[in-house]
């Protein structure tokens, strides 16, 4: 008769935990179609911001590259079951920024393979806003020398296009930037459209 208590109390501690598991889970699920539309929906085949982007654009040297870009949900799947089995925080659901977004860009030219992470953000009152910044994945490995990519401002994206405007900071053969304002191509701006990469 104990033994039979036990196994009830086992299979309602079980039952509450799993319960408590599954709120957690649609809670956040929830909360990101709500607040990042851009990132998440309901309909499968919704076009989002999240994705890859293709393009080509002349840096300030007139040199031809092609550029892929990547942006990563900001919660993968994975990420969120990882979180709803953990003890309830608010803020491990409140903390996170629902604009930001972060990702990967590869360039290519007769210069060699450019390869950078971006963190960026889309504006908070039109999600189809966007901006972010780069940085070289590997210090040692930049293609020297070079118009790296530095920023993207002024994007837009609507379904399967993305306009953007780049700007550059220029590296010499040792890695060390230079600028001068006598120089209009360390001035230049570049506008941009990337279409969507379709699987």
């Amino acid at each position: 008769m104990k033994a039979s208590k036990w196994l009830i109390l086992l299979v309602l501690v079980i039952a509450v935990s799993w319960g408590v598991y599954e709120c957690k889970y649609y809670y956040s699920l929830w909360r990101d179609y709500r607040n990042s539309p851009w990132a998440y929906s309901r309909n499968e085949n919704a076009k989002l911001l999240v994705g890859k982007w293709t393009g080509a654009f002349k840096d300030p040297d007139q040199i031809q590259k092609t550029i892929k870009l990547e942006i990563n949900k900001p919660l993968t799947e994975a990420e969120r079951a990882t979180k709803a089995g953990k003890t309830w925080k608010r803020a491990s659901y409140s903390s996170r920024n629902k604009n930001k977004f972060h990702g990967v860009a590869t360039v290519t030219s007769k210069l060699g393979t450019e390869k950078y992470v971006i963190q960026g953000a889309v504006n908070k009152d039109d999600c189809h806003k966007l901006q972010f910044s780069f940085q070289s994945e590997n210090e040692k490995n930049r293609v020297l020398p070079n118009f790296a990519l530095l920023g993207a401002k002024n994007g837009t994206w609507q379904d399967d296009q993305l306009t953007i405007t780049f700007n550059f900071s220029f590296l010499r053969a040792d890695g060390s930037s230079h600028w001068s304002s006598e120089d209009p191509r360390f001035e230049k701006k570049v506008t941009t459209t990337l279409t969507r990469q379709l699987p």
